[in-house]
């Protein structure tokens, strides 16, 4: 039982004064107020017994805070909590699927720009191909066109060659009728001579005959050649016709791949632009988590303040039951010693 010298409405004072105080009641700060007077088995079972009384003041001088308030706070900590925890879930989903869309889009991006740089290539050497074609044809009607020019300027000499044999077969007849005429006046007293001449004459025309038939074989050899020269000249004529329309073919075939190249570059552009686009969409979603993440890292380190108080608070609150606990014993003892007293005579 406690000495005679601390009672309980001491050590209430002292624990009172120091709540105001606000400071913790403890069994030295209870003996040092008291002016160091008590023994601590003495002020601790009364202690108790004051706290016990009063568990809420005792929970605002420790914590520094209302028991209720405390609950309110673990309360409203827990739900904090569980919305942080809910908000990164759902942030880290939408993140992931945004990732996920802009990846699928950016390899859809890189199949796209693989296969126009394909078609591109392939319609370069096309290009290339039709370019080294004309060019050979350009060439070869070139060349055709030169021939067929020697050709006609063989073909007038040979009409000019004619004309002038023609010119001197004139000439030779016109010899022959006026020695014919001639040989008329003086047949009596040259007809050796005529005989002569005209057998000269009829060899000279012999010659001048066959010489005719041998142009004329040419003329005709020529007539013949220029025939096949002309046909030759409407097959290259059909010929350039062909070419020019491959060419205008390729020519348009290159004006559309020169736009479905251009626009296979506006697409690009288009998609470098989406892509940067997500990009920055991306950056703006990972700074939005960094910033959640950086609040779910303060509200974990204020729920670990809130636990560690909250921890010191139960074991408080432990305490209080024990010595509750005892000090109903110890009332149960003081009311059996009472009993006994009353009942002695």
């Amino acid at each position: 039982m406690a000495r005679s010298g601390v009672l309980y409405v001491h050590v209430a004072q002292a624990a009172a004064r120091l709540v105001a105080a606000g400071h913790s009641p403890t069994i030295d700060r209870i003996r040092a107020d008291l002016g160091g007077t008590g023994s601590k088995s003495t002020i601790a079972p009364l202690l108790k017994r004051w706290k016990s009384a009063h568990p809420g003041t005792v929970a605002q001088a420790e914590l520094g805070l209302p028991a209720e308030l405390v609950l309110a706070v673990k309360g409203v900590y827990e739900k904090v909590q569980a919305d942080a925890v809910l908000q990164v879930e759902q942030a880290e989903q939408i993140h992931q699927a945004a990732t996920a869309a802009l990846q699928e889009q950016l390899q859809q991006a890189f199949v796209e720009h693989d296969a126009l740089l394909t078609v591109q290539a392939q319609q370069a050497q096309a290009f290339i191909e039709a370019n080294a074609r004309i060019q050979v044809l350009a060439e070869t009607v070139h060349r055709q066109e030169i021939a067929l020019a020697s050709l006609g300027s063989e073909k007038l000499g040979f009409e000019q060659r004619l004309t002038d044999r023609a010119c001197e077969v004139a000439s030779l007849t016109q010899q022959l009728q006026q020695a014919q005429v001639q040989s008329e006046h003086y047949q009596v007293s040259v007809a050796q001579q005529r005989a002569d001449e005209r057998q000269s004459a009829e060899q000279r025309h012999n010659h001048l005959e066959q010489e005719l038939s041998a142009l004329r074989q040419r003329l005709l050899a020529q007539q013949a050649r220029l025939g096949e020269l002309q046909a030759q000249e409407q097959r290259l004529a059909q010929d350039n016709d062909r070419l020019q329309s491959a060419l205008l073919t390729t020519q348009d075939s290159l004006t559309q791949s020169r736009s479905a190249h251009e626009q296979a570059a506006f697409q690009l552009t288009e998609l470098k632009r989406i892509h940067q686009a997500l990009e920055q969409h991306h950056g703006a979603n990972e700074q939005r988590l960094a910033e959640k993440r950086t609040s779910l890292a303060v509200t974990e380190k204020e729920r670990s303040l809130l636990a560690e108080r909250l921890t010191r608070a139960e074991t408080q609150l432990t305490e209080v039951t024990t010595d509750k606990q005892l000090l109903l014993q110890e009332k149960a003892v003081l009311s059996s010693q009472l009993a006994e007293f009353r009942a002695q005579p």
